[in-house]
Parts: C-alpha cells; sequence; structure tokens
C-alpha cells in the first residue's frame, strides 16, 4: 500500500519490477482528484502492457488520515462514501508493505478537527514524555507535519498486521537526527525489529552544494522499517547508508545497482539511547566531555549561565537598521513623507523587500511623531549601535513602542526580547551570540559563535536563533528591573576563590573564557560528534573550566582580545601591509556605487565594481574563506551590507579603510584562535586540571 500514491509513481515500479507475477493486492490512497485519475490511467497502461496479472491493484480517492481508515462508520449513499469504505476495508486487511513518499510542509495546518481526532491522539507517542512538555516547546512544532502524521498512520497499521511487514517512506534528511524527531525515532525503534537508512540528498539550506534527487533544499532520506510477526520487535543499532555527497547522476547509478552489491555497503550502527539519531556521529572522548559544563541547560541542571535568551527579531530587520547613521536617518526621512514609493526606491536591489503594509505602519508611526525636529529628536534617542552580524556592527531605530505594534502586523515576526534590550541598555553588559545547532549552519564543523558588544540581532547566525549568552541579566523586584550576575553561583565563587576577585569581575571573566574555548579549533576537532549536531534542547556544548588560576586567566585574555576584535571602533594593527591611499589612487573617481564583488582564490583579491570602476584588493585564501556562524564574514557580511544595494549611497575610501580594517581584523582573529588552541592542546591532552 501507497497511503499517499499521488500519480502512482511508486505503485507503477512495483508492477514493473514484479518479475515472478505473485499474488497480492496492490493499493494505493490519494486525496486528489487529478492524481487519482493519472494513477488510475497509469495502472491501465501497464495492464495493456504487461498482460492480466495475477495481483489485484486498487486506487482509492480518500484522505489517509481520517477517522474512516480506523474503522469509524461510513455513509455509503455518496461516491465520496464508497470511496472511504473501499480504503476502510482495504487499510484494514494484513498488511505487508506501506511504501510512500508523504507530504512535508512546515506550515500545513490539514488534517485537523473531528474528522481526524484518531491520528492526532496517536500522534501523542511521537511526542516527549507528558512531564517534559511544555507550551512554548518548539520542538513539537513538527509533530503534526503530514510526513509525521503519515508514518504514525503506518505504523499503526503494521503494528496491527498478522505478517511479518516492512515500512519504506522517504522522509526530510533532518527527521534521522533532529530533535523535533527524537520521540518518533524511539518509537520505531521499539516497535520494529531493525532499520535500514540511506541518506539520498543533504539539507541544502546548510549552504551545502546538494546535487538532489528530489526537487527540494530540505534534503531526503529512505528509511526502512522491518517488523517481524511474533519475534522480539525492538532494536539496539541501524544500518546506515551514506549517498548525499554523490552527484546526481553518479546518485541514479549508485541506487540503481543490484542489490547484492549495495548491501555489503551499509554500516551497521548502534542506537544512542539519548538521541535515538539515524545518523552517525564521530567519535570522540565522551568520558572526558562529560568532565566539561554545559554552556546552558534545562531546569535544575549545572550549567555555566543560568539565563539565555534569543536576539532581537526585527520583521523587516532592512526597515529599522543601516551601517551609516546620517543615511538611516535620511531614509527614515523619506519614509516619513513619500512612503512607499520612496521606501521602494532605497531597497531596490536588495533580496527581501519590506511589504507595503509594515512600510506604511512605519510612516504612519512617524507622522505621529510630529514635525521635523521632533523627529529628527527621536531618531538620535531611539538610535543605537547593533550587533548585527559576525564582525559587521550596524545601527538600529530601537523605537520599541512601535517594534511591539510590528509584533501583529503583516504576518507579525518581530521579536522585541525586552529581557535582551534591559540588558544591553546597561554599559556593563558583554556576551556573545551562540548557534544552537552548528549542522544546520554548514557542510562541517566551524566557530558558531561571535561577540555581541551591543544590542544583538536574531541572525547572528544563518539558521536558527542566535542565543545570548551574557555576564549579567534583567530580573524583575519589587524595587524596578535589577542586574543580576548570570553565571551558576558555585562556578563564579570557586573562580572568584581561585583568582582572588569579585564575583562581578568573574562573571565578564567566564564570558571571555567560554568564548575562546568555542572558538579554538582544537577544540571543535576534538569534539566535532558532539558539537556537530542539530538543535538539541539538553545537549548545549559544553565547556571545560581550568582549575588553574594562570591558565584561566590567560584563555580569558586572549578571549577578550578576539572579542575586542568585533568591537566596530576597534582599529587593528596593519598585519596585512595594506594601504588605503595607494590602492585607492588607482580608482579613476572620488567614489562609486558598489554594484559588484567577487573574492578570488586563485589570484588572492578582492574585486569591487559599479560596472566602470574596478578596485582590486589583495586578500589571502584563509580570511576570504573565512566563516562564522554560517556567514562568510568578507562576502555575505561585510560586501553585502555595504553594497549599493543595501546602503543606497557610494563607496568612499573611507570604506575602503573599513574594508581593510575588517581583512587586518580577521587576520588577527586567525592568530589568536593558534595561541587559544596551543593552550587548549594542554587541556586535551589532560595536562591541566579541571574543575567540574
Amino acid at each position: 500500500m501507497d497511503p499517499c500514491c499521488g500519480t502512482g509513481s511508486f505503485l507503477e515500479q512495483i508492477v514493473m519490477h514484479d518479475t515472478r507475477d505473485k499474488k497480492y493486492n496492490l493499493c494505493g490512497f490519494e486525496i486528489l482528484p487529478a492524481p487519482y485519475m493519472l494513477a488510475n490511467y497509469r495502472m491501465a497502461i501497464l495492464r495493456n502492457k504487461y498482460g492480466v496479472k495475477k495481483h489485484k491493484t486498487n486506487i482509492v480517492l480518500a484522505n489517509t488520515l481520517s477517522n474512516y481508515t480506523f474503522g469509524e462508520t461510513v455513509d455509503t449513499s455518496t461516491i465520496q462514501g464508497e470511496e472511504l469504505q473501499k480504503a476502510q476495508t482495504l487499510s484494514s486487511l494484513p498488511l505487508k508493505l506501506i511504501i510512500g513518499n508523504p507530504p512535508s510542509s512546515d506550515s500545513s495546518k490539514t488534517n485537523e478537527g473531528p474528522e481526524f481526532s484518531i491520528i492526532s491522539d496517536l500522534m501523542t507517542d511521537f511526542r516527549p514524555p507528558e512531564e517534559t512538555r511544555h507550551a512554548r516547546q518548539n520542538i513539537q512544532k513538527q509533530i503534526n507535519n503530514p510526513h509525521m502524521q503519515f508514518l504514525r498512520w503506518a505504523c499503526e497499521k503494521l503494528l496491527k498486521s498478522t505478517q511479518h511487514s516492512v515500512l519504506s517512506f522517504i522522509v526530510p534528511s533532518s527527521f534521522l537526527e533532529a530533535e523535533s524527531y527524537r520521540y518518533a525515532r524511539k518509537y520505531l525503534c521499539d516497535n520494529f525489529s531493525a532499520i535500514w537508512i540511506v541518506a539520498v540528498d543533504a539539507d541544502a539550506r546548510t549552504g551545502i552544494r546538494s546535487d538532489s534527487l528530489f526537487n527540494t533544499l530540505q534534503g531526503r532520506a529512505v528509511i526502512i522499517a522491518v517488523r517481524r510477526h511474533n519475534e522480539i520487535k525492538t532494536t539496539d543499532k541501524y544500518m546506515y547508508l551514506e549517498c548525499s555527497s554523490l552527484g546526481k547522476s553518479e546518485k541514479l547509478d549508485f541506487l540503481q545497482q543490484p542489490i547484492d552489491n549495495i548491501m555489503p555497503l551499509f554500516a551497521e550502527q548502534a542506537i544512542n539511547c539519548e538521541t535515538f539519531s539515524f545518523c552517525p556521529s564521530k567519535p570522540f572522548d565522551e568520558e572526558f566531555y562529560d568532565l566539561f559544563w554545559p554552556v546552558s541547560g534545562e531546569i535544575n541542571q549545572k550549567a555555566i549561565f543560568i539565563n539565555h535568551c534569543s536576539g532581537i527579531k526585527l520583521a523587516p530587520t532592512t526597515l529599522f537598521t543601516h551601517v551609516k547613521v546620517p543615511f538611516l536617518k535620511r531614509r527614515t526621512r523619506d519614509i516619513a513623507q513619500n512612503g512607499v514609493q520612496s521606501a521602494n526606491e532605497w531597497f531596490a536591489g536588495q533580496q527581501k523587500m519590506p511589504t507595503e503594509d509594515k512600510i506604511k505602519h512605519f510612516q504612519h508611526a512617524l507622522n505621529e511623531v510630529g514635525d521635523v525636529s521632533r523627529l529628527e529628536t527621536l531618531m538620535s534617542e531611539k538610535i543605537r549601535k547593533y550587533s548585527f552580524r559576525p564582525f559587521l556592527t550596524s545601527n538600529v531605530i530601537l523605537w520599541e513602542d512601535v517594534l511591539r505594534k510590528y509584533a501583529k502586523v503583516g504576518g507579525g515576526g518581530t521579536r522585541l526580547r525586552p529581557e535582551i534590550i534591559q540588558a544591553y541598555n546597561n554599559e556593563n553588559t558583554v556576551g556573545f551570540a551562540m548557534a544552537h545547532a552548528p549542522k544546520d549552519l554548514d557542510s562541517s564543523l566551524k566557530q558558531f559563535v561571535s561577540f555581541c558588544w551591543n544590542h544583538p540581532d536574531n541572525d547572528m547566525c544563518t539558521r536558527g536563533n542566535s542565543h545570548i549568552y551574557l555576564n549579567q541579566y534583567s530580573e524583575k523586584t519589587a524595587e524596578g528591573i535589577v542586574m543580576q550576575n548570570n553565571i551558576d553561583a558555585n562556578l563564579r565563587q570557586h573562580i572568584s576563590t581561585m583568582l582572588g576577585i569579585s564575583e562581578l569581575d568573574v562573571a565578564n571573566k567566564i564570558v571571555f573564557y567560554t568564548y575562546a574555548i568555542l572558538c579554538s579549533q582544537k577544540y571543535l576537532d576534538a569534539f566535532e560528534g558532539a558539537l556537530f549536531t542539530v538543535h538539541r534542547s539538553d545537549k548545549r556544548a559544553r565547556v571545560p573550566i581550568v582549575d588553574n588560576a594562570e591558565t584561566f586567566n590567560l584563555l580569558s585574555e586572549i578571549g577578550h582580545s578576539v572579542a575586542c576584535l568585533e568591537q566596530h571602533d576597534y582599529i587593528p594593527e596593519n598585519v596585512l601591509g595594506l594601504n588605503a591611499d595607494s590602492l585607492w589612487s588607482t580608482v579613476s573617481s572620488t567614489s562609486f556605487r558598489l554594484r559588484s564583488y567577487e573574492l578570488n582564490e586563485e589570484t588572492e583579491q578582492i574585486v569591487l565594481t559599479d560596472g566602470s570602476v574596478t578596485l582590486k584588493i589583495h586578500c589571502p585564501v584563509d580570511i576570504q574563506r573565512l566563516k562564522i556562524s554560517g556567514y562568510n564574514v568578507i562576502k555575505n557580511v561585510w560586501l553585502k551590507f555595504n553594497s549599493y544595494a543595501y546602503t543606497h549611497c557610494e563607496f568612499h575610501k573611507d570604506d575602503l579603510s573599513g574594508l581593510l580594517n575588517l581583512m587586518n581584523k580577521l587576520m588577527m582573529h586567525i592568530s589568536f584562535v593558534g595561541q587559544i588552541d596551543e593552550i587548549v592542546q594542554d587541556i586535551l591532552d589532560k595536562k591541566i586540571k579541571l574543575f567540574n
């Protein structure tokens, strides 16, 4: 049976590969009339081609997930009722194989309501234990995705089958290890005798260049679960085959080999009883890693930081930010006066334009302020420095009253994060942004933290939320908002005693120390198996806390040096030996519009141009390739947001100086990380005692 058969592709292939003409029922359910008719037509073509075979074919027009396929009484007086009755009868037979490619949609709201109460109740088996659930738990969002409902439906039917049976589904590649699907994977392990996985397409949303068989960015895998009737129905291992790195034609050739050629290529993997992941991870020293401190944890779990929160989410970000304050003010005045017309001119060429609805609301709010002088006063009060992307400080109109309203305008999306705003309104706050799911950022593990000296944006990492870890956190008390130390009490007391400094100073030290460790490439390499994961709320990155004052201080000081590179006014050493005056002398104009830019690794150059004026800058490959939190820092951050499409202002020699400063900062960053790595190697070699 294919419970979501579409135009019958899988059913057709089953018939075409049936060389022994066996006797069986072949069933397909489809909810949409057009694919249903095409599937029937396809079966008719096969009958004409191969003649009458022993198997029986039934393609039924029905919603597989409705209560009727579970036995609810059907009104057979209508054509629809007759089809539903067929579906009920066929799905009640002892099933041997359920195969399919269920629909997957993050935004789907179908299959809800009284007609789907049975499948809705069954989905509880895929949820976390009741005592660990809470209302805003993001990991439950995917449970009612259609592909999950079809999977649970198939499991239910096969569990009631009185013969050996097989489940074979195409699923999003995220199903193999994402936390959202942990309990679905556990359910399969608890109810099936053997599990086979074929990773077909990588998730291209991470930036991986995936030559996909399936027309989706999500990535796809095949899961085959075998259930042996009247035998042990649990498994503690799975068989895994990886072919996602192959090109499309290579995948087709590979998957069409004789089965005897492919079977030896599967590798047996043990099931992790915590994650139930169906994707192998790189081995690491788990016993040693368990001695480290989690950066954050669940309630009552020991962790370095007590609280954390995702960054400020502006929707649309482009309406409130600009890398240059004068142009942010000018654009705001233009929108106040001319609304959508001016906004369209300013945002022309950008990847994502603000919607008319949000532009009009912004214009209305600006005009309510009063005359031009009052608007100027408001902008001076509300514009703040903004940690926008790794190594890029922008400027933001942090207008809280308007941003609160934006949470309900044009689909919402805005998240003000008052606790973060309150924290950064205090000049003593320091912290860093961390991606909780490094595997969602890139095809390999790279630095997934960046420092935030100013109010931080939610997109400090390319995918998912950037989570902000601070030295202090705001707390409401009877006396008002009070800043509280955000470091675990036992940890800060121990470090305070060890270093002989106050617990307030210790909080800063621990922020910079933790940041240094998380920047270390040696650390990332050693614990890739633990760190290179998708989002898991109970398994944050762990950091070794050294029980040695000299080593702790040294790492904290280097961490501070690395963090300072991300200050907007930090002037680095000219380690590259490049001179803005000399480079600008090659430009035949006082300024130009930066419309295009290219990073050339072969010539080690950055090429900037407006189509006529061209500026070439020497740029080492190491910094061309440098990625932080999923971003190529030069290309996807600095050059993008300083290009004409995003600034609508000319590129001058001062801007070139800013680019050269960034390049020098990145070279210094690489050097500092090298220094951290030398110390981290001693930690990895267990030469330094840890505090745990």
